[in-house]
């Protein structure tokens, strides 16, 4: 139809609304830029002219920009000078680069002493883009080493001890990595920096959905999607039942068919106490939230079943979380925005599927803590083994007819490490915690179990220091031992990491 007008996604059937970013604009957001500032000092150059200090000094700048790009180029987009920076024009010209190119951070490597007005020559053109003082030298080991001028070779240290006290004074925040060329590690830390700037810019664009309202009572995950746009970033969505029903009517015998098919191929189970019509159900439902979740373009999603999806299709919603989180996109229950963040972060930062728990019980014998939900989480990539999974009746019974369809098992034993993000008053702050999953007799509790042990080893002691400091009733586990990663994080927030 001519002169269509554009309408919201609230009412629009298009692709294309007035209050949504479409996906192809999403897709095509630009990749990290990171800007690369090696600086060395003019002065030292007349001083010495019999000597090889300038072009080592330069040869060390040129490592630093190599391994940059040999480690990181393909993921990010660099920005650099061409060569070492060693005098205020060419500080104004890098800063100017920086500005022209838009970098979202600026690694800034001293190869030698210089004076702090050069680096802030720079910066001064990127007012309000994040530093990173990567305080580095050419080796490990200088009695083995060092020779006559290699003191001032190596004293870039001196330089950035008076440029963190610059910056201090001047209130411009700052972060820093420290170790020598040669080493991996202190790139490693670089890398870890560069992935943390890159999800907090992403977190920007974050599209989450809400699909009810917190669960009634729930005071402790009631949170203000106001404070966590300006905390964090993302955007809150609020949907409509109408919105997942006009999905789910039209989702034919057909396509619930083909769909338990593929399940059934992949996740070869047995099942017990369900039927056949509470899988059709439940996978009927499943491929409405899934099919919600690809309508709106959303990046995460939390859901309340009880009292209000399962009134509307009087199916359980456990087995949903799954089908959407089988398209990459993350799932809460009961309204938990937080903790959907939280999870969401966590997600990017493994490369892998997190999971989302409730505090249960705590076992003395074994010194765990039980963690589980309703809700099924992909027993491929979390049990112990497909031989002791079996499809089960969902946990509880709210408002749907029939058993619903859950899946229990007990996970597989490996590191991990549990995060949650927890509003106070006035302030946010990020619980962190690292133990092991162990593996224990799975409980006939229908669902997945997830038995952690705190890397103090005593459980009673974990869950005293825990509720004393105040957490909500979830939280999200994540394999891997993830503590540094977080710690920055919660830096780049601006909130306290609470580590237990």
């Amino acid at each position: 139809m001519a002169n269509q007008k554009v309408q919201s996604f609230e009412v629009s059937e298009a692709d294309a609304v007035g209050d949504l970013v479409s996906r192809d604009r999403k897709s095509a957001s630009r990749r990290l830029r990171v800007g690369l500032l090696p600086l060395g000092w003019f002065e030292w150059w007349p001083m010495f002219p019999e000597s090889d200090l300038e072009a080592r000094i330069k040869a060390d700048a040129d490592r630093f920009l190599s391994e940059m790009k040999s480690r990181f180029g393909a993921q990010y987009d660099l920005v650099m000078p061409g060569s070492l920076v060693d005098t205020l024009d060419g500080a104004h010209d890098a800063g100017r680069l920086f500005h022209e190119q838009g970098v979202d951070l600026v690694v800034l490597a001293e190869m030698t002493y210089l004076t702090d007005f050069i680096p802030l020559e720079a910066l001064d053109q990127v007012p309000n883009v994040p530093v990173l003082i990567y305080a580095t030298q050419a080796t490990n080991d200088l009695w083995s080493t060092m020779g006559n001028l290699d003191v001032i070779r190596y004293e870039g240290l001196v330089g950035n001890a008076q440029l963190v006290g610059a910056f201090r004074k001047m209130g411009r925040p700052y972060r820093v990595v420290v170790g020598a060329l040669e080493d991996p590690q202190s790139f490693d830390d670089i890398g870890m920096h560069l992935r943390t700037t890159e999800l907090v810019r992403s977190l920007r664009s974050m599209d989450i959905g809400l699909l009810g309202h917190t669960f009634r009572g729930m005071y402790d995950i009631e949170i203000d999607k106001t404070k966590v746009k300006g905390v964090f970033g993302p955007n809150v969505l609020y949907l409509d039942v109408t919105h997942l029903l006009s999905i789910w009517e039209r989702i034919d015998d057909q396509a619930v068919t083909a769909f338990l098919q593929d399940l059934d191929a992949r996740i070869p189970i047995p099942m017990s106490g369900i039927d056949e019509e509470d899988r059709r159900k439940s996978a009927r439902l499943g491929l409405a939230v899934q099919g919600l979740v690809r309508r709106f373009n959303l990046d995460a999603l939390t859901l309340l079943g009880q009292h209000h999806v399962e009134v509307a299709t009087r199916a359980s919603a456990d087995f949903s979380f799954y089908c959407v989180e089988s398209d990459g996109v993350m799932t809460t229950h009961e309204g938990d925005i937080a903790n959907l963040v939280m999870k969401y972060i966590l997600h990017q930062l493994t490369d892998s599927l997190p999971v989302f728990l409730e505090w249960t019980a705590f076992d003395k014998t074994h010194d765990t803590l039980l963690l589980t939900h309703h809700g099924v989480v992909d027993p491929v990539r979390m049990a112990t083994g497909l031989d002791r999974c079996r499809w089960t009746p969902s946990p509880e019974k709210w408002d749907f007819t029939g058993s619903g369809m859950s899946c229990e098992y007990t996970a597989r034993a490996g590191r991990v490490t549990l995060a949650s993000l927890i509003n106070e008053v006035g302030t946010w702050k990020m619980l962190i915690s690292e133990g092991e999953c162990v593996d224990l007799p799975t409980a006939p509790c229908f669902a997945p179990q997830f038995h952690f042990r705190p890397a103090s080893g005593d459980v009673v002691g974990y869950v005293s220091a825990i509720l004393r400091e105040g957490v909500a009733h979830h939280v999200c586990l994540a394999y891997g031992d993830w503590k540094k990663h977080l710690v920055l994080m919660a830096d780049h927030f601006g909130i306290p990491a609470v580590v237990i």
